[in-house]
């Protein structure tokens, strides 16, 4: 646990000395001049900056060379004590890198430089100044004959390690550090390359219906090159409905080194949702300040995305299924209305139908009554004359 928070110690330290690293003065703009920090009560405050071999360089705020493989060059850095009390510092070189954001860093102390770092090495790694007091100090670099064409960066560095107490009564080293940048450029074949890639895109639609959403568009930039480059970056979605949108502000790729790379998220707002966009991605490289503009053409990446208008499609059903309850339920009460009028008109069919069937009994019966008396009045006279005889 002690080993993982000095770790975690170190890489904060680390974060603050990118912040320290200098950029290479660019033609016409004056290096920075940077005023000796007033050291806190008790707190060690130290400094590095380029030197020649008698006394601080103010005309350049870091180191930048144009080396051919194979060549050799002694130069000198200034180191500075602004604490009262005397430091043990230690002084070394390590290559830089961009962090995930586009940040400019360089690599922790436990890591071994693979690059230029390498080159570059010290009378001593350890230097011990007196409260208020510099020191100028030699170094050599030295590149290597097998060096490939282009930048390569990295930053020299002057740390102090501490010992402080963890909240469990334990003992953890702090490293502090400070530096400036390394620069050289291996002439031959340089390729300024930007590509885009890993490209994502989503739709944010809009609770309220016919509202327009928001399209979030991310991608990667990366360095696939040898020099380090710069970019202008642009994004706008098109649509079928509401045309093209841009994005909000995004910022410009400042630098980018060889081989490392950026995520990048922008913003569209107020898009309309017309069931499919197109996100269009365009980055123009362009020089770091200082060195020749190569004038590339833009890098241009398209994607779509699905912008379906859900709460317009809700509302669309919901109301279909209110009218369509309505409709059902005014065909119900149809069909009982026509059902109750013939269930009317069957009764009144089968009343009619034995009125008429009563009317034809009672007349029948009338017709049978004469013929009975009739009958009658026959035999008696028949019976009578039976009877004289």
């Amino acid at each position: 646990m002690p080993r993982l928070r000095s770790l975690i110690k170190a890489l904060a330290a680390t974060a603050m000395a990118a912040a320290l690293l200098a950029s290479p003065a660019s033609a016409g703009t004056p290096p920075r001049t940077d005023p000796a920090p007033a050291p806190a009560s008790g707190a060690a405050t130290f400094g590095i900056q380029p030197a020649t071999a008698t006394a601080r360089d103010k005309s350049r705020d870091s180191f930048t060379y144009q080396a051919t493989p194979g060549a050799q060059k002694t130069d000198y850095v200034a180191v500075s004590n602004y604490s009262t009390s005397p430091l043990k510092l230690r002084i070394y070189a390590t290559d830089a890198y961009n962090t995930a954001d586009g940040g400019f860093t360089v690599l922790p102390l436990a890591t071994k430089p693979q690059d230029v770092g390498l080159w570059v090495s010290f009378p001593t790694t350890v230097v011990t100044l007196a409260a208020k007091s510099s020191q100028i100090l030699p170094f050599t670099l030295k590149v290597p004959a097998d060096a490939k064409p282009g930048d390569h960066v990295g930053g020299i560095m002057l740390s102090l390690t501490t010992q402080a107490a963890d909240g469990k009564g334990g003992q953890i080293a702090v490293e502090s550090r400070v530096g400036t940048r390394l620069q050289v450029r291996v002439p031959g074949t340089l390729k300024a390359q930007l590509t885009v890639s890993h490209v994502s895109v989503s739709y944010h639609g809009s609770s309220i219906p016919f509202g327009s959403g928001s399209v979030t568009v991310s991608y990667t930039v990366a360095n696939t090159g040898n020099v380090r480059l710069a970019g202008a970056q642009k994004v706008h979605v098109s649509s079928l409905f509401g045309g093209s949108r841009p994005s909000l502000p995004i910022a410009d790729v400042k630098e980018l080194l060889p081989g490392d790379q950026e995520r990048v998220t922008a913003t569209v707002k107020s898009v309309l949702p017309s069931f499919t966009s197109t996100a269009h991605i365009s980055v123009v490289p362009t020089a770091v300040t200082g060195d020749i503009d190569p004038v590339l053409a833009a890098v241009d990446q398209d994607a779509s995305v699905a912008t379906i208008p859900w709460s317009t499609i809700l509302l669309v059903l919901v109301l279909g299924g209110i009218a369509g309850v309505w409709v059902w339920r005014r065909r119900v009460r149809a069909r009982a209305q026509r059902a109750k009028a013939a269930a009317k008109t069957k009764q009144g069919s089968k009343s009619a139908k034995t009125g008429t069937t009563a009317a034809k009994k009672t007349a029948a019966a009338k017709e049978a009554t004469p013929a009975k008396a009739a009958v009658g009045s026959s035999a008696a006279p028949e019976t009578g004359k039976a009877e004289d005889a």
